[in-house]
């Protein structure tokens, strides 16, 4: 099943909270959290289509985004 699949995802959370205090929250909803990037209000963290879709419904967060991945015009893979 599609939905199983795990991808890595940036969180972004609201202005008014600090990434830090929705850390337990977010692993509660299955997101494992890999990083903190406070400075920026974001959370780094592996989880399935289902668990980000659970995320995007929390108040304290902003956006779910998958990882992308980018290469420079000419570079191989």
């Amino acid at each position: 099943m599609c939905g199983d699949t795990v991808h890595i995802y940036v969180i972004t959370v609201a202005a008014t909270v600090a990434p830090e205090s929705i850390v337990d929250e977010l692993q509660d909803h299955g997101l494992r959290v890999k990083q903190v990037l406070a400075a920026l209000g974001q959370i780094i963290g592996e989880g399935s289509e289902q668990v980000a879709a659970a995320l995007r419904q929390l108040d304290a967060v902003e956006s779910v985004d998958a990882e992308q991945h980018y290469r420079a015009i000419g570079e191989e893979r």
